[in-house]
């Protein structure tokens, strides 16, 4: 851990005082530094996400984190990580308190695995596309949905989606739907629906949508649609090209899972569906029956 590093855990702790332990770091990106912790009072394990303190020292984008991740608070489903409280501490430091989730991401098993078993990956679109509609419901847009923020809990591997409304605080304090003031991403350029890649600042649920169509491209397929050297070729790509089908990488996928994929990665937002369908959304059909024969 190197002194920024510790500057920040031992500012977290100090904000944090008795009422939480901070156990170690989870995990770390471009929105934030997670640490595990102990909540001293109801004695369980929590998740304490710090917003990068390049972007905390910005007051209108602290204001918004937090406006934000109290909307986030709001939401209460089974597939959906529950926000405890928020809080502040010295020198800009912001963060929010969650459930741990004991378990791994879709992304962690997807670079285990490669790819999924079509009924596997059925079920975590399901869920996720569960946990997506009752966010949408109350006008919650996630804005960076990815194999990282979904995560599989218990045995079971019960999806419980993350990091709602945290790429939103960003975007909408800035010039730009893409990039921050400083140059870090808003949203993972992989994921990003061809809206968000050009820099719409109308963004909804369909853009959603089309994430975690890519995110079902990549679970059937044990590839992601759109290859590019640089982040503009990335962006370019999902703006300018066409998906490819799913079955040109995975021939014995089940023609409904695929052309579900197909659906929520089309370029044109009009052509997705208006939002996720819920618990009907990923079901297998039932093969149909030919008539019976005459006796």
């Amino acid at each position: 851990m190197n002194d920024a590093d510790k500057s920040l855990a031992g500012r977290l702790i100090q904000a944090l005082g008795s009422s939480y332990t901070v156990e170690g770091e989870l995990g770390r990106g471009g929105m934030g530094v997670v640490y595990k912790a102990r909540d001293e009072r109801l004695k369980r394990q929590v998740a304490i996400k710090v917003l990068p303190p390049e972007l905390a020292f910005r007051e209108e984008i602290r204001i918004r984190f937090l406006r934000e991740a109290e909307t986030a608070a709001r939401l209460s489903h089974p597939h959906i990580v529950p926000i405890h409280s928020v809080g502040e501490g010295p020198d800009g430091l912001v963060y929010f308190v969650m459930a741990f989730v004991d378990g791994e991401s879709v992304a962690g098993k997807l670079k285990r695995r490669g790819r999924l078993p079509s009924e596997e990956a059925r079920r975590i679109m399901l869920e996720t596309s569960d946990a997506l509609g009752a966010a949408h419901a109350l006008g919650i847009i996630h804005r960076d949905v990815k194999p990282d923020n979904i995560l599989l809990e218990g045995s079971r591997g019960r999806v419980v989606v993350t990091d709602f409304g945290i790429a939103k605080a960003l975007s909408s304090t800035t010039g730009s739907a893409t990039l921050t003031a400083t140059g870090v991403a808003i949203g993972t350029p992989h994921y990003m629906s061809p809206e968000q890649a050009a820099g719409d600042r109308e963004i909804d649920g369909r853009s959603d949508i089309y994430s975690l169509g890519v995110v079902s491209y990549q679970m059937l397929t044990g590839e992601l649609p759109f290859q590019a050297p640089t982040v503009p070729g990335i962006l370019m790509k999902h703006i300018t090209e066409r998906a490819p089908l799913v079955t040109e990488k995975c021939v014995d996928c089940p023609d409904d899972l695929a052309k579900h994929a197909a659906r929520r990665c089309t370029g044109r937002a009009a052509l997705r569906p208006g939002r996720p369908r819920g618990p009907h959304a990923f079901r297998r059909r039932p093969p149909s029956r030919s008539p019976a024969a005459p006796t």
